[in-house]
Parts: structure tokens; C-alpha cells; sequence
């Protein structure tokens, strides 16, 4: 009998979708909002007895670990915590208690069918390694490279002839409190000329290619739901179609055997069931891989295209057949 455990926090729309889709079937299901751990909800690991028990305050039931049988991991949260009376060191010594006791019930979980793996989750994130991997299984990737050399770096944009794009290596969120940012995709407009700035920190440079769209390509097990992101319509979201100030159209389409088949195969070699794909269709009708994101948001292509994604990965949960 399936009973899944959706790990996430309670700001999470995406696994709002999922949740329906269960209950639809009737599947037993618990949602694992990780910021309540203090809160409204407790753990205990009794390693001893063999007993792993997370604890609803609210509901007053108790669910045991070992039982779930599927795992929807999205998106986790530490809690928090009064820190008015700790110093720098305590307050670290406790996040690092309860992201630990988190990576402790993952392990516990860990002979239960997950989308996807964490450690496969984390170890894909790395864009350096995906375009490795695309490249490997026969997509074609943009001319990328990441360096801290000044000199690798305009040799780099005058064999691009000024045709630049720069791009953060991991994610472009700065988390502030105050003032949270966010730094997208640019086009460079001069050629790097501060070999200070260049040398401070690697940097991600590519090509940056003419686009007809861009596509977000959502993989669910051997199941591609593709959509064309309409980025060309408008001047900001020509390089980042996250840009924009106001939506884009969103439309399905279908993708050719060859690329869903790559798709497919790039879940396969990063060990994933799930991942989101960015791909760009150039004026030469070519489709080229940008990354891939193994835990991406997937809400509002669903809502906006009424591709059946929420179905597709309520069917892995249960079925357990990829």
C-alpha cells in the first residue's frame, strides 16, 4: 500500500498540486513542513527500539518513518528559533543540530522510492558537471567556460567576437533580510577589462546565442512535457526569461524523439526521477542545452499549458517504475 511523505515548507504552491492529485486518488499521504519541526511538530529516533517517529501536534498522530513508502522531496526549510539570548557560535551549533537530525531522517527514509534521491539532487545542481554530462550523451551545449584568468577570459570573448553571456555558477539568489537580490543572466557590453574583478572569483562565460524561444522541458520519469517560453516578445527577457516584469506566453509543444530521448538520458546518467530542463531553440531550429535543474518549480507550466505533470509524478510515487 503507498503512503508518501512530501518534504518540504508550508510556502510551497508546487506541492499544493501534488497533495490534490493524492487526495484525488486517495493515497495516504503526510506533508512534512521541515520549519515546523519545533513547532507543531516532533521527532523521534529511537534508534535503540528501532522506532522512527515524526509527530503532528495538531492532527495528534503519529506517523512512522519505515512505513512511507515514497518520498516527494522539494523544498526543505531549517526552522527558527528564538537567538536573542545566543552568540554567533551557539546559534550555528543549533542550525547545525537540526539540519543534521534532517539528514538523519533522510537516511532513515533512504529504502523508500524517492523523487528524487537527495544526494542525487545536490550532486547534479552543479552546472559545470551537467554540461559535462550533456555535452557526453550528444546535446548540444553553448561554448562555456569558467575561469578566473583575466587573460582565459578576453581571449574567450574575442573568439565569441563580443557575443558574451555571464551567469552565476550556482544560483543567482543573494539572501539579505534587508535587501534580498537576485542576479540573472547578462549579455556583456564591453570586454572584461578589470583583471582585479575578473581574478576575485571564477566567473561563468558562454556564448550567447540568438534565440527563437526558450523551452522548459519538465521530465517525469520516461514522460517530457515540453513548453515553449515566448522570451523574444519582449526586450527584457530576450537573454533571461526570468526577467521580465510581466508574463510570458506559455506554450506546449511537442519536442523531436531525438531530444526527448537525451532528456530522458540525462535524468538516467544524474541518477534522477524528476528535473527541470532549459533549452533554447536557435534561429537554426536547433535545440541547445543550457542546464538542468534536478529539484525545479514546475506550478505554473501546469497551470498555465494544462500539461498532467502533478499526475505523472503521483503515478511514479505509486507505481515506483523508474
Amino acid at each position: 500500500m503507498t503512503k508518501v511523505l512530501i518534504i518540504t515548507n508550508k510556502q510551497d504552491l508546487t506541492s499544493d498540486f501534488i497533495i490534490k492529485e493524492l487526495k484525488n486518488r486517495k493515497i495516504e499521504f503526510y506533508r512534512f513542513n521541515t520549519e515546523e519541526l519545533n513547532i507543531t511538530c516532533s521527532v523521534t529516533l529511537n534508534i535503540t527500539d528501532d522506532k522512527f517517529i515524526l509527530f503532528d501536534k495538531i492532527s495528534k498522530k503519529s506517523y512512522n518513518l519505515k512505513l512511507f513508502t515514497s518520498v516527494y522531496f522539494r523544498r526543505p526549510e531549517i526552522p527558527t528559533f528564538d537567538s536573542s539570548s545566543l552568540n554567533t557560535g551557539e546559534i550555528q551549533f543549533i542550525k547545525n543540530e537540526i539540519a543534521y537530525t534532517l539528514e538523519g531522517i533522510y537516511k532513515v527514509l533512504r529504502n523508500a522510492y524517492w523523487i528524487s534521491p537527495i544526494f542525487s539532487i545536490r550532486e547534479a545542481e552543479n552546472k559545470i558537471f551537467q554540461l559535462e554530462i550533456a555535452k557526453s550523451i550528444g546535446f548540444k551545449i553553448p561554448d562555456s567556460i569558467v575561469t578566473n584568468s583575466f587573460y582565459d577570459s578576453v581571449d574567450f570573448y574575442n573568439k565569441m567576437n563580443g557575443e558574451c553571456i555571464i551567469k552565476p555558477i550556482r544560483s543567482g539568489l543573494i539572501e539579505d533580510n534587508n535587501n534580498p537580490k537576485v542576479i540573472f543572466t547578462n549579455a556583456l557590453t564591453m570586454r572584461p577589462s578589470s583583471k582585479e574583478q575578473v581574478e576575485f572569483s571564477p566567473n561563468f562565460f558562454q556564448r550567447n546565442i540568438a534565440k527563437r524561444y526558450d523551452i522548459r522541458v519538465i521530465v517525469v520519469g520516461n514522460t517530457t512535457f515540453a513548453t515553449l517560453i515566448h522570451s523574444q516578445n519582449n526586450a527584457e527577457t530576450k537573454i533571461d526569461w526570468r526577467r521580465g516584469e510581466y508574463p510570458l506566453k506559455h506554450t506546449k509543444t511537442e519536442l523531436p524523439d531525438s531530444i526527448k530521448k537525451k532528456c530522458i538520458s540525462m535524468l538516467k546518467e544524474l541518477k534522477l526521477r524528476f528535473g527541470a530542463i532549459d533549452l533554447i531553440l536557435n534561429k537554426k531550429h536547433e535545440y541547445i542545452f543550457l542546464e538542468i535543474n534536478p529539484n525545479g518549480q514546475w506550478a505554473w507550466i501546469e497551470k498555465q499549458t494544462g500539461h498532467r505533470i502533478s499526475k505523472e509524478i503521483v503515478n511514479l510515487l505509486e507505481n515506483e517504475n523508474f
